[in-house]
């Protein structure tokens, strides 16, 4: 259950590895130089930015593939020293990198192009990246200033980030169960919130927010910095608030953003039916408690080896797709996940692509459950995702997050879809739609609940830093204005914050609505799945992901996202579920 990272490189000193360090540092200062003796006048524009594309693919795959390597091995071991010691060795690398298209934006600036209607192919087919590049020109600081930001990160927002990552993976939680005292890693103790037992789940609850506690001050202090500089950088660069560059970045409009979180808003009621029924369901005569929310409910009861998860999930994707499910079989054979449970490996789930080599990798904590499956088929969507840009150049695949998310939500909503058809007694519809709508909970409340989380946080770190306390009752306050009378108030989560690393990003902020995009986006994607053709147009909409803007890319399949409607009637879906489970 460890990945095999071997054909990455086999090692820090590797002849390839080093050769590659090496080159890109080269390479780079190389393009520097060309840049600054050709960017001094606009002649020969269209030569000029196609030998700046082509060099910036070029240099791309060789800065992920460093940067990945490097980075999944920290992951999986937040105590490897060489690992970190090389992440921040290749991280200084990228600084080079930023002048290179700090430069590359501003000669782009200047220059009044067509890039539609050039001569050059290659400028042609990079249209949209170049165009969306020009647009973030408006924005740009003077290149000693953006050297400047570069630099600072590597000891302000990314040195906070990897305090934060080390702290959490190392963070051990004292769990009492049945009188015996267990020091556990924290992703397994938050892993036993689906347990049967409630004794057990009250327990890693308590022991959770123990743990948080300890390590609060550290986390805290983190946050405030991280924040605190993207405030300090959003000032700088003229936008109006902190969520206009991530509303840019995710390639969404005001106008989508806007009808997207009005439909979740008005769906709240209906899933807080749910939360309240599944209350009653457990014996409770109020709301349901923090620790019960992912309470199994009914007689879903399947436990998976690891082994038996590869076979489930390969089977029952090849029914919609052998080439789905050979795909999926292939990432097993290939050794691309790391589901091992253990300390110094980082929490959460996610999937990386390596590009130079045309492919990806997992990282996950399985221990046996249906959501540890589901975690599967969701992340080795994101890999299928990366398999259809895999002949698409570093500069037409960079897809925005709201993007994301759709080929995992389809793989997810598809493997559950397909086990609810195959059971056949009513505990057993009871528990599947009950997993499905805890998980529409998170994607819509809980995130909201974030959104309103970081929105107030930025809001407030204006005026300084904030406090422990202060950061509890901005989160209680979020849940408590979300969940509203679903969740008990006196066991709410005021940690959440220091278990999510989504906050910790110094370059990616907003992390959250992405989600909520992608689950119901990949809803309104699923419900064509039956349409004759949609296969094929499936990995065509996949593949272009990273050339266009979320409204383009959903418009080439006739999905409209800028109308409330179609937020609507992804989200009807899960209202369905709610009166299901409700009259199960």
């Amino acid at each position: 259950m460890k990945w095999d990272l071997s054909n990455i490189y086999t090692s820090f000193d590797s002849d390839d590895f080093k050769n590659d360090l090496q080159r890109l540092e080269s390479e780079l200062a190389l393009l520097l130089n060309w840049m600054d003796a050709n960017f001094k006048d606009t002649s020969d524009t269209v030569e000029k930015i196609e030998y700046s594309v082509n060099k910036s693919n070029e240099l791309s795959l060789i800065a992920d593939r460093l940067y990945a390597y490097a980075g999944l091995t920290l992951s999986a071991n937040a105590n490897d020293t060489v690992a970190a010691k090389y992440l921040d060795i290749i991280r200084s690398k990228f600084v080079a990198f930023s002048m290179v298209q700090a430069k590359f934006m501003k000669f782009l600036k200047e220059v009044n192009v067509d890039f539609d209607k050039v001569d050059s192919q290659i400028v042609r087919l990079h249209s949209f990246p170049l165009k969306e590049i020009k647009t973030l020109a408006k924005h740009m600081l003077s290149e000693k200033e953006e050297r400047l930001i570069s630099l600072m990160r590597l000891t302000g927002g990314n040195a906070w980030n990897d305090l934060y990552e080390k702290t959490t993976s190392n963070l051990l939680c004292d769990v009492e169960i049945q009188g015996e005292v267990k020091k556990l890693p924290l992703m397994r103790v938050r892993n036993m919130a689906y347990d049967k037992d409630r004794e057990v789940r009250k327990a890693a609850y308590d022991a959770e927010l123990k743990a948080c506690d300890s390590v609060a001050e550290v986390i805290a202090q983190s946050l405030n910095s991280i924040k605190g500089e993207f405030l300090t950088e959003v000032n700088l660069r003229g936008y109006t608030s902190p969520l206009e560059p991530m509303l840019f970045e995710n390639r969404i409009s005001e106008e989508t953003f806007h009808a997207m979180m009005d439909a979740v808003k008005e769906s709240m009621p209906k899933l807080r039916m749910y939360m309240k029924k599944k209350a009653q369901l457990l014996g409770y005569t109020g709301a349901l408690p923090w620790y019960d929310m992912f309470a199994p409910i009914g007689g879903y009861d399947r436990q998976w080896t690891f082994d038996e998860a590869r076979s489930f999930v390969v089977e029952k994707l090849s029914i919609f797709s052998k080439e789905l499910g050979q795909f999926i079989n292939n990432a097993f054979d290939k050794n691309w996940i790391d589901a091992e449970v253990r300390q110094g490996k980082r929490g959460g789930a996610f999937c990386e692509s390596i590009k130079a080599i045309k492919e990806s990798r997992v990282l996950m904590s399985f221990d046996g459950t249906l959501d540890n499956v589901l975690t599967i088929a969701h992340e080795l969507g994101h890999a299928f995702h990366n398999y259809c840009l895999k002949d698409e150049t570093p500069l037409n695949s960079s897809t925005p997050a709201t993007l994301a998310e759709t080929a995992s939500i389809f793989n997810e909503t598809l493997l559950l879809n397909l086990i609810k058809s195959e059971v056949t007694t009513e505990d057993e519809k009871l528990a599947l739609l009950d997993k499905q709508l805890s998980d529409y909970v998170q994607l819509t409340i809980d995130i909201y609940s974030r959104f309103l989380f970081e929105s107030k946080v930025f809001e407030d770190r204006q005026s300084g830093p904030l406090s422990v306390e202060e950061l509890k009752g901005i989160m209680l306050n979020a849940q408590k204005e979300t969940y509203g009378d679903g969740l008990d108030e006196n066991y709410l989560h005021p940690y959440m914050w220091v278990v999510k690393p989504h906050y910790y990003s110094p370059t990616f902020h907003f992390y959250n609505f992405p989600y909520t995009f992608g689950m119901l986006f990949g809803l309104g994607v699923y419900a064509l799945k039956d349409e004759p053709g949609f296969y094929e147009r499936y990995k065509k909409l996949l593949s272009s992901t990273g050339k266009g803007t979320a409204e383009e890319v959903a418009m080439s399949v006739g999905i409209d996202i800028t109308k409330k409607d179609f937020w609507e009637s992804s989200l009807s879906v899960v209202e369905k579920a709610v009166d299901q489970f409700i009259n199960l």
